[in-house]
């Protein structure tokens, strides 16, 4: 199993792969853009869980950057949804687009300079390798459908939003859970 690092930049290809071919338009944009959301929710709200609070706890010089980027995450979250609730010959969809990836890729790039670090110099191999397992378990499986809809981070945390639940951000799923009263 390759290690948390590897499976996170992996990642990180394959959405990039996606937002080049989504910029340089064609038919397939709204499909492509779907897929974008389908690989980097699951992908975020695995980083957000588990992935930054071990950055934060082997490097606390590191948590502002964590903090930026669940903020990051947030944003590109927001654009990519209203995004997916838009039609492809929308005015400004391409630019959408555009601007989605600007800010993907500058939050990549900090993320692999700054952070994904931390995990390859304070973390052993097989704790990378476990690590690993559970971020691919975690965003490599199907979307939940109908009655087997599993609460997600996401909806945990707008729901603590919605309840005005301090430092809601730093959170994890489970904390969030317990905190919104669905533990």
């Amino acid at each position: 199993m390759p290690d948390i690092v590897e499976i996170i930049k992996q990642q990180h290809r394959q959405v990039e792969d996606l937002l080049t071919r989504a910029e340089e338009g064609g038919a397939d944009r709204a499909e492509l853009m779907q897929e974008v959301a389908r690989m980097l929710l699951p992908h975020s709200e695995a980083e957000e869980d588990f992935v930054y609070p071990t950055i934060r706890d082997l490097a606390a010089d590191e948590g502002e950057e964590v903090k930026d980027g669940t903020v990051e995450h947030h944003q590109v979250e927001e654009m990519l949804q209203n995004l997916l609730r838009g039609d492809p010959g929308d005015p400004g969809y391409g630019g959408t687009i555009a601007a989605i990836a600007g800010e993907l890729r500058h939050h990549v790039q900090e993320e692999e300079d700054d952070l994904l670090p931390v995990l390859e110099k304070r973390l052993a191999a097989d704790e990378r390798e476990e690590m690993g397992r559970r971020f691919a378990e975690a965003t490599m499986n199907s979307l939940p459908d109908g009655d087997h809809h599993a609460t997600t981070r996401r909806e945990l945390y707008e729901k603590a939003k919605e309840q005005h639940i301090t430092g809601r951000s730093r959170m994890s799923k489970q904390e969030l859970a317990e905190a919104v009263g669905e533990s």
